[in-house]
């Protein structure tokens, strides 16, 4: 088994956990699959820049995070093994990106053109229906999310994040965590102390 056919089995795996794969489907996304090794502090892409692909976290561990005007970084995500990664407003509304992504520890991805991607949905309808349910599931973390930071005290927030993500405090800086939870890195501190 080549090195790319080893990262294709952990979404052929994840794959498999939600369609029939026939060895045709499996051949398509291998021949519009590219594998990407990104370093530690390394941008996976980056915002104000046009985005054209989806990409799917083989290992490692990424950050989402947006830049504000004044150079501040908020943490949307991490995204670690068998998450899928992108800026999902600069890609389907075809604007320039904005977010970016960076690796947190050294990582691996699959990356997948759109363009192509959307070739094999109309080819493999059983593939658009994953990636359809993919993105309900998506917008519903996401909802999720919000209502966590309306209506969760920063505490709560904090267990939760651990209940969810307890490895990723190993590896994250405390100011991507704390910009995760909306709160001051002091704060952060003192919610552990606790």
């Amino acid at each position: 088994m080549s090195i790319k056919s080893a990262h294709l089995e952990h979404i052929f795996s994840w794959l498999e956990k939600k369609t029939q794969l026939s060895s045709t489907l499996k051949a398509d996304i291998q021949k519009i699959a590219g594998l990407r090794h990104i370093e530690k502090g390394e941008l996976l892409f980056e915002q104000g820049k046009n985005i054209t692909e989806v990409f799917y976290v083989v290992s490692g561990c990424m950050r989402a995070f947006q830049t504000d005007e004044k150079g501040k970084e908020h943490t949307m995500s991490f995204n670690t093994q068998n998450f899928w990664l992108c800026d999902y407003k600069g890609l389907y509304l075809e604007s320039t990106g904005s977010i970016s992504s960076d690796a947190l520890e050294d990582s691996q991805v699959l990356a997948f053109n759109m363009l192509d991607l959307e070739c094999l949905y109309v080819k493999h309808p059983e593939l658009a229906t994953v990636g359809r349910g993919f993105l309900q599931r998506h917008v519903a973390t996401l909802h999720d999310r919000i209502l966590d930071q309306l209506r969760l005290t920063a505490k709560e927030r904090y267990d939760l994040f651990l209940k969810k993500y307890a490895h990723i405090e190993q590896i994250a800086a405390n100011r991507y965590i704390a910009s995760y939870l909306g709160i001051t890195q002091q704060s952060l501190s003192r919610l552990r102390a606790t």
